[in-house]
C-alpha cells in the first residue's frame, strides 16, 4: 500500500511516540509499586528497632504476663501486626492477623515478602533475635491496603490517559509532518502551474537553506534550461513556418495564373499539363492552411498571441459559425442544425478566436459525418456558472483508444487517416488551447460507428448593463469635441 509521505510520517511519529510513553508509563507503574515496597521495609525495619529495644528492656525484668499486657498497650509497636516468639518456650505474643503467616522453622532465615489477600495485602519481615541467650522469632507485618490502592489507581489513571496521549500525539504528528512538508508542497503546487504557456515562472526559494532550498534552486536551473529549448523550438517553428509562406504563396499564385491562361475546355483527364496544376495548387493550399495552423500553435506556446477579451452573447457567435459552415453542409448533403437558446447567456471572450473555435469543431464534425447525416449545434446552461456549447453529429465516430489523445498535437487516428478530409491531425489542439485560454475546457463523448459529441465550456458571465440614453449623449458629444 502506497500512504502519502504525511501519513507515514505521521505513523512513526505516533508509534515512537506510542512506544516511549508505554514505555515511560510501565517504567514510573513500577517504580511508583517499588517505592512503596520500599517505604513499607523502611518502617517494618524502624519498627524492627522499637520491638528489639521493647525486648531488651522488658524480658529479663518482667514476667510473660506482663510483657503481653505491654506490648497491647505500647501503640507504637503496633500489637495488631506483631508476632513475638521464643525459639524453645511459649510464645510472647500472637497477632491474630500475622499468626497464619508465622514461621514454623526454628531455623528459618531472615525474609521480606509481600502476602495476604487482595482485600488486605500485607508487608512481613520476619527475623531471629536474642535476648538473654534465647533466640526470639519476631514477625512484623506492615498494610499495604493504602498504597496498592495509590499505585492502582495511578495505572487505572495511566490506561485512561493513554488514548489521550495518543490521539495527542497523533494530532502533534500530523500537524509536524504538515509543517515539514509544508514547501515541498507549495513547490509542487508551483511546478504543476507552470505549463507552456508561461516557462518564465520559477519556484519560489524556501528560506531555510537546507536540502528543499538546494532543491528549489535545482528545479529552476532545469526550468531555465528548459525554457531555452522550448523558446528555440518555438522560435524555429514560427521562423519556418513564415519563411515558408512566401514560397507557397509564389506556387498558388503561378499555378492559378497557368490555370487561367490554360481555359480550354478539354478535361483534367485529356490534359495532364492542367491535372498537375490542379494537383499543385490544391497541395500549396492545404501546406498554407497546415502553415497558418503551425503560426497560430507557435504563438499560442510562446504567449504572444493577442487576444482582445470583452463580452459577447454566445448565441450570436455559435449562430454565425454555422451560418459560415452551411454551404460546407449542403454540398456535402449534411442537415446542419442550429437550435437557438432561450437564456441570454454572455462570456467574455475574443470573437474572432471563439468563432474559430466553433468553426474548427464545426468543420470536424462536417468532415467525418456522411451524406444524409446530421450535425446540431446548441447552447447548454444546465451547470452552474457554465455555459456549453454541444455540437453533436451522427458520423463515424472515435474509438475508445482515440478518445484520450484526440487533443494531441499531430494526432490521427487510422479510421479517419485520409488526407483528403482528416488533415494533419492540429485542428482540436488548436481548439484545445483556444477553449483553455477563454477559462474553459472541450469534452467529448463518442461512440465508434454512431457519432460524436463535443462540448465547449466557457464560464458563464453577467450580462452587462445598459447604458442609459443620457451616457450615450454625453459619450457622442465626446467623441464629436475629439
Amino acid at each position: 500500500m502506497n500512504l502519502p509521505i504525511r501519513t507515514r510520517l505521521t505513523a512513526i511519529y505516533c508509534i515512537v511516540f506510542c512506544l516511549g510513553g508505554a514505555a515511560l508509563e510501565v517504567g514510573a507503574y513500577v517504580a511508583l509499586k517499588l517505592a512503596a515496597s520500599d517505604i513499607a521495609d523502611r518502617e517494618l525495619k524502624s519498627r524492627l528497632g522499637g520491638v528489639e529495644q521493647f525486648l531488651d528492656d522488658h524480658l529479663p525484668r518482667m514476667d510473660l504476663a506482663r510483657v503481653q499486657k505491654e506490648v497491647r498497650t505500647h501503640t507504637a509497636l503496633q500489637p495488631d501486626l506483631l508476632w513475638i516468639a521464643s525459639q524453645n518456650g511459649p510464645a510472647v505474643f500472637e497477632s491474630p492477623l500475622l499468626t497464619p503467616f508465622a514461621p514454623r522453622d526454628q531455623a528459618s532465615p531472615p525474609r521480606l515478602w509481600t502476602a495476604g489477600t487482595s482485600q488486605q495485602p500485607l508487608r512481613l519481615l520476619s527475623v531471629r533475635y536474642p535476648v538473654n541467650g534465647q533466640q526470639y522469632r519476631l514477625l512484623l507485618g506492615t498494610d499495604l491496603t493504602f498504597p496498592f490502592a495509590v499505585v492502582h489507581r495511578f495505572g487505572l489513571l495511566l490506561l485512561l490517559t493513554s488514548p489521550v496521549l495518543m490521539a495527542a500525539a497523533a494530532t502533534v504528528g500530523h500537524w509536524t509532518a504538515r509543517k515539514a512538508l509544508a514547501p515541498v508542497l507549495a513547490m509542487t503546487t508551483a511546478a504543476r502551474n507552470i505549463d507552456a504557456t508561461d516557462l518564465s515562472r520559477r519556484i519560489e526559494l524556501p528560506q531555510s537553506h537546507d536540502e528543499l532550498h538546494y532543491l528549489a534552486e535545482t528545479l529552476n536551473g532545469m526550468l531555465s534550461r528548459i525554457e531555452g529549448g522550448f523558446r528555440k523550438t518555438v522560435e524555429f517553428t514560427a521562423n519556418a513556418s513564415h519563411e515558408l509562406r512566401t514560397p507557397l504563396a509564389v506556387i498558388r499564385a503561378t499555378a492559378e495564373v497557368a490555370l487561367m491562361r490554360d481555359s480550354g475546355e478539354a478535361s483534367d483527364a485529356w490534359n495532364p499539363e492542367r491535372a498537375a496544376l490542379r494537383q499543385i495548387l490544391l497541395e500549396a493550399e492545404r501546406n498554407t492552411a497546415l502553415l497558418e495552423d503551425l503560426l497560430r500553435l507557435a504563438r499560442a506556446d510562446s504567449g504572444t498571441a493577442c487576444l482582445r477579451m470583452k463580452p459577447l452573447k454566445a448565441a450570436e457567435v455559435l449562430r454565425s459559425a454555422c451560418e459560415s459552415c452551411e454551404p460546407m453542409a449542403v454540398r456535402r448533403g449534411i442537415n446542419l442544425h442550429y437550435a437557438p437558446c432561450d437564456v441570454e447567456a454572455w462570456v467574455t471572450a475574443d470573437e474572432g478566436c471563439l468563432k474559430s473555435l466553433l468553426l474548427i469543431v464545426l468543420d470536424n464534425a462536417l468532415k467525418y459525418t456522411g451524406p444524409g447525416g446530421r450535425v446540431d449545434a446548441a447552447l447548454l446552461d444546465n451547470r452552474p456558472g457554465q455555459l456549453i456549447c454541444q455540437i453533436e453529429d451522427t458520423g463515424v465516430g472515435i474509438s475508445e483508444s482515440d478518445l484520450p489523445h484526440i487533443f494531441e498535437r499531430f494526432y490521427r487516428s487510422d479510421r479517419v487517416r485520409n488526407r483528403e478530409e482528416g488533415g494533419a491531425g492540429l485542428g482540436l489542439a488548436i481548439a484545445e488551447w483556444m477553449a483553455r485560454v477563454h477559462g474553459g475546457s472541450m469534452e467529448v463523448e463518442s461512440t465508434l460507428g454512431a457519432g460524436s459529441k463535443f462540448r465547449i465550456v466557457l464560464p458563464l458571465r453577467p450580462a452587462p448593463e445598459p447604458v442609459s440614453e443620457p451616457a450615450l449623449e454625453r459619450l457622442s458629444l465626446q467623441g464629436k469635441q475629439e
